[in-house]
């Protein structure tokens, strides 16, 4: 029942049993049985509160001392530079050195500028339908260029179909059409090469010795061929793909270059028009005609022996595909013709093809007719040819001359008429032949970086690298002069020790501090600290000070490095004496803070310097729920918790009690009430007996 219920009490009793004397009983017994309790939780709040700030302290310390004790610390490295060209970053723990580095060329990307000009970026790029051929990283491209098609929408089809790896790029020149299409490579690098045309690329060579046979290429108008058992020296037992493929690029050359018949495919060679080379994977071969040319490659009785004591085995030295063209796909491709009755009538460079003679039941067999149509044309003979592939028309120019497709009758029959036979309207151009119109010069060619690094020569396909000596990071900016190598300086970097000590001894004082408040007492107020009289936290400081005051076994400790205690318990350091005397001896410094090694009874021993000890101390300490001060935590949390269920106990029982004592008081109230009107009846009653007598 609420206490609230009884605020007429003491009515009965003329005050006596009144509820304001309940209150100022239970008043006084909360003063008596909850304050303490109440003041235990808030010293027991501040203790925690000031506990957490004295572990963030505590943690920020062991910081200095883990860093203090890591071997990493101590092996921080700086780089200096003499000359130009070379930017150079060291790692951890790189050897002390001067490294000589000669820069001989820079990695380069590809970048080729298209010749023709145009009046701004809508300008039409071609009015044919053609296409745009180029091989880069592997991978044979073919970007389909439509009749109508603007220079930035080329441009960014060659950026789109390479996935951004060669990018179409739309260049402002200058003159009267200051428009121009630059096709460029992303990524620097001598694989990066973009190459235009017609392009023939060959699996993994055959490792092991290549014995016997021939290999011919037919390219650039001319053909050259090689006797696989006595020009190619470089082929033997062991070789892998690499090493056969480098052997066959070098015979080919070297059969180039010793005969006079091939002289102008040297030339070809010679200006880029011509590459005979290694493919991006290096297992292979890549053979590139920039103009678009037929590439034809003949391997006659090849035979490679893989290993000692095995039979030689036959090999098409990774040639599955033999030959490549500018129209290898087709000049023209269809798309699928309609099967039954065909109507209407084809017209192909002005020839007449009627349909309405084809009548097959399926569309692939339309096809093979229309085809077939098209090659009896005698006045097609030797310009136009016709195929079908996946049941579709491909149809091809012989001479190199542009074919124009399309239809007799009105617009729409001629459309429904090409529509029927998987065709469409319009006059299509070669890739070779448009190759030769788009005049592509070639501004900058891919190249890897090559330098010499004390010496040895290097190749990289970027120009920052971090990979011809751990923890070493180079950048090459420019070409170095001949003879004249750039100087990189490899030494110790010790400023962050000094900095690392500074700092470990300003938190060890900012700790101080905070203890030696939490321990005060000061007699003439008798004010203590929260923790005044705690041995856990007392024994701290005694702990770390007994490992920063004591000897190694060499009789050394950090008074040597310009540590001290100052007269009131804090660190001080002498910075410039700490520098001198690490610069002194570094190895020295770093077992005495670190650690060194003993050997005792013949085995090597470990013992832990000044630093490691701290640490393990601190960790001891700090780090782990049985450390000392982890379990201190735990016991004020927990003490937390008795003394809040303590005082809502006792608070409840209190209440308990006083609501049973006015429930009590209110009864005798009414006890009392009731017999102070009996007793005023009495009295009435003689009163009025007396008044009337």
């Amino acid at each position: 029942m609420a206490l609230g219920t009884f605020a007429s009490l003491g009515i009965g009793s003329s005050g006596v049993l009144s509820w304001d004397i309940i209150e100022q009983m239970q008043e006084q017994e909360v003063k008596n049985r909850v304050d303490p309790i109440t003041k235990k939780i808030e010293t027991n709040m501040e203790k925690q509160t000031e506990l957490t700030s004295l572990l963030t302290m505590m943690g920020s310390l062991n910081t200095n001392f883990k860093n203090l004790s890591d071997f990493s610390t101590y092996q921080k490295r700086s780089t200096s530079v003499e000359g130009n060209g070379v930017k150079a970053t060291a790692g951890e723990g790189l050897a002390v050195q001067d490294i000589k580095i000669n820069v001989k060329q820079l990695a380069q990307n590809d970048v080729n500028q298209v010749g023709m000009k145009f009046a701004s970026r809508d300008s039409v790029f071609s009015s044919e339908n053609t296409s745009l051929n180029f091989y880069h990283n592997g991978t044979n491209y073919s970007i389909d260029i439509k009749a109508g098609m603007s220079v930035a929408e080329v441009g960014q089809a060659i950026t789109d179909a390479t996935d951004g790896n060669v990018m179409g790029i739309i260049m402002k020149t200058g003159g009267d059409n200051p428009y121009q299409l630059m096709i460029q490579g992303k990524d620097s690098g001598a694989a990066n090469k973009i190459y235009f045309g017609s392009t023939l690329e060959s699996a993994a060579m055959p490792g092991g010795h290549i014995q016997s046979g021939t290999f011919k290429i037919e390219v650039g108008g001319q053909s050259v061929e090689i006797d696989l058992a006595t020009d190619l020296t470089g082929s033997k037992i062991g070789n892998n793909a690499e090493d056969n493929a480098k052997a066959i690029v070098e015979a080919i050359h070297n059969k180039i270059n010793n005969d006079a018949s091939l002289s102008d495919l040297k030339d070809k060679l010679d200006s880029g028009e011509i590459t005979i080379g290694l493919n991006s994977t290096g297992k292979g071969l890549m053979i590139n005609d920039s103009k678009g040319g037929d590439i034809n490659v003949t391997i006659t009785d090849a035979k490679v022996k893989v290993a000692d004591g095995v039979s030689e085995v036959e090999t098409d030295l990774g040639f599955v595909k033999t030959h490549a063209g500018s129209n290898d796909g087709g000049l023209i491709k269809g798309t699928a013709v309609q099967a039954g009755q065909l109507s209407g009538t084809l017209t192909i460079n002005g020839e007449s093809i009627d349909l309405s003679t084809i009548n097959e039941r399926t569309g692939a067999d339309n096809a093979k007719a229309i085809a077939d149509a098209i090659n009896a044309n005698a006045n097609l003979k030797d310009k136009v040819s016709a195929e079908v592939k996946d049941g579709k028309l491909v149809i091809n120019s012989l001479d190199g001359n542009s074919i124009r497709i399309g239809a007799e009758g009105e617009a729409a029959e001629q459309k429904s008429t090409l529509d029927k036979i998987g065709l469409t309207a319009g006059s299509y151009t070669s890739s070779q032949e448009f190759l030769d119109k788009m005049n592509i010069t070639n501004i900058q060619n891919a190249q890897n970086a090559q330098f010499t690094y004390n010496g040895i020569e290097i190749e990289r396909d970027k120009n920052s690298f971090d990979d011809v000596v751990s923890g070493l990071s180079l950048e090459l900016t420019a070409v170095t002069e001949t003879n004249k190598d750039v100087i990189v300086r490899v030494s110790r970097d010790d400023k962050g020790i000094a900095e690392e000590m500074e700092k470990f001894v300003e938190n060890y004082n900012t700790m101080y501090n905070k203890i030696q408040e939490l321990m005060r007492y000061d007699e003439d107020t008798g004010v203590a600290g929260v923790f005044n009289g705690n041995n856990d936290i007392r024994q701290i400081l005694r702990q770390f000070n007994s490992i920063i005051t004591s000897n190694d076994v060499n009789g050394v400790n950090l008074v040597k490095y310009g540590i001290y205690f100052n007269d009131d318990g804090t660190l001080k350091m002498d910075k410039e004496k700490f520098e001198s005397t690490f610069k002194e001896d570094p190895d020295a410094a770093v077992s005495f803070f670190r650690s060194s090694t003993s050997v005792v009874r013949g085995e090597e021993t470990e013992i832990d310097g000044v630093f490691t000890k701290l640490r393990n101390t601190m960790d001891s300490l700090i780090t782990g729920s049985n450390s000392t001060l982890k379990l201190l935590e735990t016991s004020l949390t927990d003490e937390q918790k008795t003394l809040n269920e303590d005082k809502t106990s006792t608070q409840e029982s209190i209440t308990s009690r006083y609501e049973s004592m006015a429930e009590r008081w209110s009864a005798y109230d009414q006890m009392i009430a009731k017999i102070n009107q009996q007793s005023q009846a009495v009295t009435n009653m003689i009163q009025s007996m007396y008044s009337s007598n």
